[in-house]
């Protein structure tokens, strides 16, 4: 944690106005998703007894509809502001989230763990990809490739975070006696506040229509 606030912009941790903003709301974008992420396939095989193939298809939705996501960013970049596009994809986010919460239940239909999580890749693709152009536009002149670092690193203490203490929390319920469904409930419900906390960081971002940086 040190090392981290030595590496990343002053008022990161706080989510200041500015890079600062963008940099922390990309840190708990990736943190959410991949808290979550890594665990789809456990819990459609595992809780839902699905087939691995069906898991492949929810992953695969998801990979495809970022893809559509960053598609309708950047051809909506100059009419919408950074602020209300990564919120955007924040709200998908926690819709999807739901829907992952959901679909462990028996009661609820498989396809709609596909669609969910399809929804999830949406959401990353709206809103990750404005993160990256909002560090572009609010770097000071001559610092963009810090600017990068910072928010490549953040990206990649989200993910790893979000993996590997997903991971320790559902071991150690596990371990506890509580069941796997249990277990993944409690993850995605942690995540979805995660995705919270994201959107109201993401206040710092701009929230006037901006140029598009090429």
């Amino acid at each position: 944690a040190p090392a981290m606030r030595r590496l990343l912009p002053p008022g990161t941790l706080r989510a200041a106005p500015g890079l600062p903003a963008t940099i922390a709301s990309m840190g708990m974008l990736n943190l959410a998703f991949f808290g979550v992420d890594v665990f789809v396939p456990l819990m459609l095989v595992e809780v839902r007894g699905a087939t691995v193939a069906v898991a492949g298809v929810a992953l695969t939705a998801a990979t495809m509809a970022w893809s559509i996501g960053s598609w309708v960013q950047a051809r909506t970049a100059e009419q919408v502001s950074r602020r209300a596009m990564t919120r955007a994809g924040m709200v998908l986010l926690a819709i999807s989230f739901l829907l992952m919460i959901a679909i462990i239940f028996p009661t609820v239909p498989l396809p709609v763990g596909i669609v969910g999580w399809g929804i999830a890749g949406l959401g990353m693709g709206l809103a990750y990809t404005t993160l990256s152009l909002a560090m572009l536009e609010l770097a000071e002149p001559g610092q963009e490739g810090e600017g990068s670092a910072s928010l490549n690193l953040a990206a990649v203490l989200g993910s790893g975070f979000g993996a590997g203490i997903g991971g320790a929390f559902v071991a150690l319920l596990s371990e506890e006696g509580e069941s796997l469904t249990r277990a993944l409930l409690v993850q995605d419900l942690v995540m979805l506040g995660v995705v919270a906390l994201a959107f109201v960081a993401a206040r710092g971002l701009p929230g006037m229509v901006t140029r598009a940086v090429d």
